[in-house]
């Protein structure tokens, strides 16, 4: 057989073995998706994932040529719809959008993990972000951070501060915040956090970190008084609320909540690659832009590793948190 002849072979016998194996991403890519793509959204309808996985379905079927369905599987702080996801095929037709919990915190609350975050689930692109803002009941003789810190140092255990409960998003960011403060305050865990707000509203507890939307309602006819929000920076539609971080001494305190869309682990990068930039994109519209501005969060357009190395980062400073409160989910 003649050189060129041999050459012309192997090439053969190569696209072959791709054709039949599908080993390659781009042939991956190419052929998806090839049925609808479910989004799992872990909580509740009506919930933040909730919406932002409406949100995007409703513009990615539109882009990928195929129906885009939001499945709510709901229950065990987020973990049922996660692991659903972390089990599917790696093929790009299941995602999850998920909020932070069941990602960098919650699974490490227990001895045995239904699934790995970091090995099973593959980060694409992150939602949305937003913070927690720290509300007191007017009775409270406080006004700022610095007050906050001063009554509970002068009273340790005698101020409370309820929760959605134990283990809660609510709970690690006071945690974080009493530790990095050096404060002792009680902890009220509740069943979800509309009962917690209602407890605080009615002076049953003092203080909480509060979801944005709901406690801003209050703040605003009188009944919640505002301390400070728990991202770095000011939030710019409430710009006259300070950060925490504005405080000497927790200048650290960086407490963002987040909800993003993540995909199996497995999945072939050129499919990974673009949902993050059809994600990046559909949030990135003005008429979705100014919504979820106006709802007290914002978007990001960070790169998918620069997402992915963020998620790592969370995961090891509240597994540290976890580690050293000894912390256990009920």
């Amino acid at each position: 057989m003649k050189p060129i002849e041999r050459r012309a072979l192997a090439r053969t016998l190569v696209v072959a073995a791709a054709a039949l194996l599908g080993l390659t991403p781009a042939a991956h890519a190419q052929a998806w998706p090839t049925k609808p793509v479910t989004i799992v959204a872990a909580y509740p309808a009506g919930g933040v994932a909730d919406q932002m996985a409406r949100l995007l379905a409703a513009e990615l079927g539109k882009r990928l040529g195929q129906p885009v369905i939001v499945e709510n599987r709901v229950g065990a702080s987020g973990m049922i719809g996660a692991a659903s996801v972390a089990k599917a095929a790696p093929d790009g037709h299941t995602l999850l959008m998920a909020a932070m919990a069941e990602i960098v915190f919650t699974p490490y609350m227990h001895e045995r993990m239904a699934y790995a975050p970091d090995k099973d689930l593959a980060p694409v692109a992150m939602a949305v972000r937003f913070p927690f803002m720290l509300v007191t009941h007017p009775s409270v003789p406080v006004r700022t951070t610095a007050d906050v810190i001063a009554l509970a140092r002068k009273n340790p255990g005698q101020y409370t501060y309820a929760t959605g409960g134990n283990g809660s998003v609510q709970h690690l960011a006071m945690e974080m915040f009493a530790r990095m403060a050096g404060v002792q305050m009680r902890h009220i865990p509740y069943k979800g956090v509309t009962p917690a707000l209602t407890d605080v509203l009615g002076n049953q507890v003092s203080m909480m970190f509060a979801g944005f939307p709901p406690a801003m309602a209050h703040v605003k006819n009188g009944k919640l008084t505002p301390i400070s929000v728990t991202t770095k920076e000011r939030l710019p539609v409430a710009a006259d609320i300070p950060s925490v971080a504005e405080t000497p001494g927790l200048e650290k305190y960086d407490f963002p909540v987040w909800v993003a869309l993540f995909a199996t682990a497995g999945t072939p990068p050129a499919i990974l690659d673009r949902l993050h930039r059809e994600t990046v994109a559909i949030f990135g519209m003005p008429e979705h832009r100014a919504a979820i501005e106006k709802a007290g969060m914002t978007i990001s357009d960070e790169s998918r590793a620069t997402f992915g190395a963020f998620v790592k980062a969370e995961s090891s400073k509240y597994q540290k948190i976890i580690r050293e409160a000894g912390i256990k989910e009920d």
